[in-house]
């Protein structure tokens, strides 16, 4: 299971790290993995494993005559995988960069997070994350966040 909240940034050639703690859970023995657009504001990374996972789902849906055209647009059309480099970096190419908001800012560095999440990573702009946080925390109310605690 994935889990965890790594701060990161992403560096001039628009690379960013992968937590050691996580890279061996999602990178596979060729030091591959795969991107894809996410419904919130991040990029999700996936073990070829789970992100084959993924595809048989949608697969599944589609047979049994679901509409999964917006799955495919987010989570197969815009995939790629691609290969870590020796410094067990991620390239993130400009479309990936712009649907999470990891644009370039005035000072230069992004403040990004890569977050574990049970089956995949999410590399978020850190200020997105905070908000995204905040604002599920306001949703739901603190007696309620309490009650999860008794699960």
């Amino acid at each position: 299971m994935l889990s965890g909240i790594y701060e990161n940034s992403i560096d001039s050639k628009n690379r960013i790290g992968v937590p050691q703690e996580l890279r061996s859970q999602v990178v596979n023995e060729n030091g591959e993995v795969w991107l894809t657009y996410s419904p919130d504001a991040c990029v999700r990374v996936y073990s070829c494993t789970e992100y084959e996972k993924l595809v048989e789902k949608i697969a599944k849906k589609q047979a049994e005559g679901q509409d999964t055209r917006a799955l495919q647009i987010l989570f197969i059309k815009a995939a790629r995988k691609v290969v870590l480099d020796a410094g067990g970096r991620i390239f993130l190419s400009s479309d990936m960069r712009k649907k999470a908001k990891l644009l370039d800012n005035e000072e230069g560095r992004l403040e990004t997070a890569v977050v574990g999440n049970i089956d995949h990573l999410e590399i978020w702009l850190k200020s997105e994350l905070d908000a995204q946080n905040e604002a599920i925390t306001e949703e739901m109310g603190f007696e309620q966040l309490r009650s999860i605690g008794s699960i």
